[in-house]
């Protein structure tokens, strides 16, 4: 069964730049707004690299069209991603299609079970150092992302995978849930492993 094609769909961070922030002190946070533009739910989730905190408890839920802000130290370095089709009150696991971790609505620190379309994130603690942001396939695909900052310079742009690749995904490489819908789409070494 083959999904309609949804042309801007997807989930969009918002990111505000640290540097924005007056007075950089350790007890100033960044805000991220994590909207949700598909035409059903998802569940955000979040993984920091080692040596940073969890922010927003690893993961939460948000419905088509809502969006929620969550903050983070502003030296903060880490991952994002959306998962699909969770249901947590089955006591299974998986409990979500695409992305879980271990099962939980709040990762806690887990990083999600690919394929998943990663934001990856690097805030800089030093004012005077760029932080960067990118979207990634290299876990592979479930969603179109993308993520744009609050602008201050022409530095800053809108990074994304905004196209369903879902529907040009090679047979071979499609994750299917239990009605045969593809819901995502495997990186070529995870596709091909034995």
């Amino acid at each position: 069964m083959k999904l309609p094609k949804w042309n801007t769909y997807g989930f969009f961070l918002f990111l505000i730049c640290p540097s924005l922030l007056s007075g950089r002190s350790s007890g100033h946070q960044v805000a991220f707004y994590v909207h949700n533009k598909c035409p059903f739910a998802i569940w955000p989730a979040t993984a920091p690299n080692t040596g940073h905190p969890v922010i927003a408890d690893g993961g939460f839920h948000l419905t088509s069209g809502e969006t929620q802000r969550i903050y983070a130290p502003w030296d903060w370095n880490g991952r994002m991603w959306a998962r699909t089709g969770c249901n947590f009150t089955s006591r299974g696991q998986p409990a979500c299609e695409t992305g879980d971790c271990d099962g939980r609505l709040a990762c806690n620190g887990l990083i999600g079970t690919p394929p998943v379309t990663l934001v990856q994130v690097s805030l800089q603690a030093d004012g005077s150092k760029p932080n960067f942001y990118d979207v990634s396939l290299v876990d592979g695909y479930n969603l179109p992302v993308s993520v744009t900052s609050k602008q201050v310079s022409s530095k800053c742009t809108i990074g994304g995978c905004s196209k369903n690749l879902k529907n040009s995904c090679p047979v071979e490489l499609q994750v299917l849930n239990k009605n045969g819908e593809i819901v995502a789409c495997k990186k070529r070494l995870l596709g091909f492993q034995s």
